[in-house]
């Protein structure tokens, strides 16, 4: 659970919706796959995906990146964090490392504030080859992350690598 909440994600431009499902990113060349549970939305671009719980109570986006764009893709993500008028509490903030399926993963956390009041939100990096990453925003409620928990968990571990 704390990894999925580690693992986390944002977007513009839609190409696809579906409902449940397993998806590689990027289409072309896909370097990962990850399956939601049934009843999440799921709209799918070239290089990223938005994903929603079925009660809209969760929202995860990832979104692939060359190492060397890296960086702005971070600063892209807090941006849409800001523009969303969600509030980090950077006193909260954790960061992890760990190793997930061979997959190097930083998670950044912290608790935050948005327009409905209090909410959890974790930015992570998933580094499945050195010059490949898929980077995760997720956002949500305390009190959607323990409602989906299960589902979370079952999210974290469909993760699978694809490219070395």
């Amino acid at each position: 659970m704390k990894l999925i909440r580690t693992i986390t994600l944002s977007f513009i431009a839609l190409v696809a919706a579906a409902s449940a499902g397993t998806y590689k990113l990027p289409k072309e060349n896909p370097i990962a796959s990850i399956a939601f549970p049934e009843g999440w939305k799921v709209e799918v671009e070239d290089e990223s995906l938005d994903a929603t719980s079925a009660d809209d109570e969760i929202y995860i986006n990832i979104e692939f990146n060359d190492a060397e764009s890296l960086q702005g893709a971070i600063t892209e993500s807090l941006g849409y964090l800001a523009k969303h008028k969600v509030k980090l509490d950077q006193s909260t903030q954790k960061k992890t490392e760990a190793e997930f399926k061979g997959i190097k993963v930083v998670n950044i956390d912290w608790d935050g504030e948005d327009a409905d009041g209090k909410c959890k939100v974790s930015l992570t990096i998933l580094a499945v080859t050195p010059k490949k990453t898929l980077l995760m925003l997720y956002w949500a409620s305390p009190e959607a992350e323990k409602k989906h928990a299960k589902e979370l968990g079952d999210i974290q571990q469909s993760i699978t690598p694809l490219a070395k």
